[in-house]
């Protein structure tokens, strides 16, 4: 037999086994709520007759003909596939299953009703999905289907053995996966019938149009459980089927059948018919237990209306970055896919059109930057598109390279008032201007003119030195005099300096020089990382170098500190003391004179050797101040700001990206009423765009609440910096559309201050990277958007219901853009337990 097409789609809803519909159901009205995460359909697996047995599908079953996919008359093919549900029964027959699909049709879907040949369903008007502008529902005209069949062993040669292959009365002993053996109700809402002289029929195991073909045989207790003219059924009403007991086909209506029995077994099947001549679309699907009553959760029946266009969606929101825009858009109800059109001019006519798109967001790349694109969408179904959306504009642009702005000032440092010298790679380091010392006074490092082609300054803000291809002779240095203030011992000073000397080392290459003169002392510093060290040249007694050695240099920047202490020299001839520092980790500390030769008071960068030199140099401080010549831990937060990554110089809340303490300035504290703002934009917008709120309600609003300087959530999600709020999130989403800058490997932090969950068996709190849905999937980064999940009651470190909740993430599979956002979601197993969060930050590592 060949492959069918069925194992060619990509479509993979809800494979469990079950009727039941996909765990947690669809989206709400709304928007909000659980979408089920849907995995691939597992494998068909033949298992020898001796080891099979049959699984029971458990009940209630119910099922909404992918309502909650948005399936319309193109997705029928899916719908009776296994890739819509699957059997969970292993195939025990001498046959191969080649359909397992829960649902079988057991006529008019196959090229001569033969499962062997290719698959048609042309005439939709027999067997089908049909949209009602939006609800889809099921179309059985002169056709019939089964639920729950299994393969049998009793086929004739040449037959489907899922059809027309009951046996009677005399054996047998049924085939299925419903167990119909105690009282059960059947269900269904009857959306439009029409018909003279058609009956709508439901059987029990017997997959023929005869009653008597079935274990049960015919009669008043007969397989043929259901059998009344396909006329009387009443459109927007719901059909009652009790067996045992009474039938109606409405309620509070006329009896039309009574069963004194149940009729079934723990392996049966069913099968819906609807004979030629009529017409019935059935919709909400139910099939349980007498002792259950399941009906009072489902929608209210409706009549059919057929599928009309979609309504024009409103104008799509864009979000601009590097060549390329990311689109999206609100759904519309009835809309199966949608069309995108964009151009660089406002016309519609003349734009490229991007059809069959099944997300409400997409990426355009390879555009154009500096250049205005147009971009329109519509909505498009079985009976055609909608007119196009109004059109919302986006300007790609290259990356701000001129946005390093160069320092001009420098105020004293928060705590020991140091004023720093700055360069910090802005321009080039001979331009008049680009040193500031004394707080205000612009300056500049003094070159030869033969040695300023050696250092190139890129618009972001990196000084290059570059001498990989000069010769002995290229000795490229600047200096800077006055750097230490005249007066009594002991001096000081101190530069720490980000530096980039990976290439050197590939190339086997010096990396960095700089040099200190002090009275008539010179402390020369060099990165090497052609020997993985670091040296102060001639600076012990002897003039023997000092080193630090054993490091990597290939790993991009590391941040250097050496602070020297200069006593006076006629207490002794080793008076001066240097302590290297590399990423705040004291990696030497070394005591002697210095080297001889120096004059007073200069700082000189570049390489004065003529070996090769490569480094990429983000910024230079340094100090005379005693308070600058202390521990790297010291310095935290003592750095000026704007000058470029400052690492572990930065402290914790220089290196926060991101922080929210819920009482900032402005804020209405009381989020249970109409007048709270801390979900406007007016508490807190959006560095990209001060109309957007940084923070907005995924789902359950009114179960958010602020106020106390904390914020309480239960059932519910909120989502930090989403630029694109209102639209869900979908692997698509490559271009990033959020405001905060994951790029670098993070920690996210928060307190949890109170928290009554003391369950560990349900209620969850996550956190979601670039996802503002409940689906982990639903993410440029999958399954990895869900960045943490633990249940509520030990959530915090160390598995407390209080405390901190620290996440960090993974340098090596990291989680993140230099767009993204975050959401943060406890889920209903929290209702009316609120989790209270404070202190909630971002910060690098």
């Amino acid at each position: 037999m060949k492959p069918l097409p069925w194992a060619k789609s990509a479509l993979a809803l809800c494979i469990m086994g079950t009727l039941t519909a996909c765990g947690g159901g669809g989206s709400s009205s709304a928007g909000e709520g659980d979408i089920a995460d849907l995995p691939e359909p597992p494998p068909v697996v033949v298992v020898p007759p001796e080891e099979s047995g049959i699984s029971n599908t458990p009940l209630p079953l119910v099922e909404n003909f992918g309502e909650y996919t948005g399936f319309d008359q193109s997705d029928t093919i899916d719908f009776f596939s296994p890739n819509y549900k699957a059997l969970a029964t292993a195939d025990s027959s001498e046959y191969e299953d080649a359909r397992p699909a829960l649902y079988y049709p057991t006529c008019c879907f196959f090229d001569q009703d033969d499962p062997s040949m290719e698959i048609t369903v042309d005439n939709k008007e027999r067997l089908g999905i049909v949209s009602d502008a939006g609800d889809a529902s099921l179309l059985i005209s002169n056709a019939r289907f089964s639920i729950g069949q299994t393969l049998s062993d009793m086929a004739a040669d040449g037959k489907d053995p899922k059809k027309d292959s009951t046996p009677g009365s005399d054996g047998g002993s049924g085939w299925g996966e419903l167990d119909l053996s105690e009282p059960y109700r059947i269900s269904f809402c009857v959306a439009s019938a029409s018909g003279s002289g058609s009956k709508t029929q439901i059987y029990v195991d017997n997959n023929t149009s005869s009653e008597a073909d079935s274990i049960h045989g015919g009669g008043s207790l007969g397989s043929r459980i259901f059998d009344v003219e396909t006329g009387s059924l009443v459109p927007g009403e719901r059909v009652v089927i009790n067996i045992p007991g009474e039938t109606y086909l409405q309620a509070g209506g006329d009896v039309v059948d009574i069963k004194d029995a149940v009729i079934g077994t723990q392996n049966s099947f069913l099968q819906l018919r609807v004979s030629s001549g009529g017409t019935a679309i059935i919709d909400d699907l139910l099939i349980e237990k007498q002792s259950e009553d399941g009906q009072a959760d489902l929608p209210a029946c409706t009549v059919f209306e057929p599928a009309v266009v979609p309504d024009a969606p409103k104008a799509p929101t864009t979000f601009a970055t590097d060549a390329q825009m990311a689109v999206s858009w609100g759904s519309v109800l009835g809309a199966a896919s949608y069309d995108l059109a964009y151009g660089t001019t406002d016309d519609v006519s003349a734009a490229e059109v991007m059809s069959g798109l099944t997300e409400t967001s997409t990426t355009l790349t390879e555009l154009e930057n500096g250049t205005t694109y147009y971009v329109w969408v519509r909505g498009v179904n079985n009976v055609g598109p909608s007119e196009w959306s109004a059109s919302a504009t986006g300007t790609p642009e290259a990356p701000v390279g001129d946005n390093c702005t160069p320092t001009t000032s420098v105020d004293p440092s928060a705590t020991n008032a140091i004023i720093w010298s700055v360069y910090d790679g802005c321009t080039h380091p001979g331009d008049l201007g680009a040193v500031v010392i004394n707080g205000s006074e612009q300056t500049n490092f003094s070159f030869a003119d033969e040695e300023l082609k050696w250092f190139e300054v890129s618009p972001q803000g990196i000084m290059e030195l570059d001498t990989l291809d000069g010769d002995s002779e290229t000795k490229p240095v600047g200096d800077l005099d006055g750097i230490v203030a005249d007066g009594a011992y002991p001096k000081h000073f101190t530069w720490v300096a980000r530096i980039d000397n990976a290439k050197a080392e590939s190339q086997g290459a010096r990396g960095f020089e700089i040099e200190t003169h002090i009275d008539d002392r010179r402390m020369k510093a060099i990165l090497r990382p052609d020997s993985g060290k670091i040296q102060i040249e001639k600076f012990l007694a002897g003039e023997e170098t000092a080193e630090v050695g054993d490091l990597d240099f290939s790993d991009g920047y590391h941040t250097y500190q050496i602070s020297f202490i200069v006593n006076d020299p006629a207490a002794g001839a080793d008076n001066i003391n240097a302590v290297v520092y590399r990423d705040g980790v004291e990696v030497g500390n070394f005591t002697g004179p210095g080297r001889s030769g120096g004059s007073a008071s200069l700082f000189r960068i570049g390489e004065g050797s003529g070996s090769a030199f490569h480094a990429n140099l983000d910024w230079l401080v340094w100090s005379d101040n005693a308070a600058a010549a202390v521990a790297a831990d010291q310095l935290v937060g003592e750095l000026p700001g704007g000058i470029g990554e400052l690492d572990v110089y930065a402290g914790a809340d220089a290196s926060a990206a991101f922080e929210e303490n819920f009482n900032g300035v402005g804020l209405v504290e009381d989020s249970d009423t109409e007048d709270t703002n801390f979900f406007d934009a007016a508490y807190r917008a959006q560095s990209g765009d001060a109309s957007k709120p940084m923070f907005n309600v995924t789902s359950g609003g009114s179960r958010i609440t602020v106020a106390g300087g904390t914020l309480a959530l239960h059932n519910a999600r909120f989502s930090i910096g989403d630029a694109l709020h209102g639209t869900d999130t979908a692997e698509t989403d490559t271009a990033g559309r959020g405001d905060l800058d994951l790029s670098k490997p993070y920690v996210i932090s928060f307190d949890v201050v109170e928290n009554p969950n003391v369950s560990l068996d349900s209620g969850k709190c996550q956190v979601y990277v670039d996802n503002n849905t409940s689906s982990s999937g639903k993410s440029m980064h999958g399954g990895d958007s869900k960045v943490f999940e633990a249940y509520a009651a030990v959530m915090a470190d160390g598995d407390q219901p209080e405390g901190t909740v620290t996440i960090t993430s993974d340098p090596d599979a990291h989680i993140g853009t230099a767009n993204s956002f975050l959401q943060i979601r406890c889920d209903s197993g929290t209702e009316d337990k609120a989790v209270v969060i404070d202190n909630f930050k971002v910060s690098y590592q």
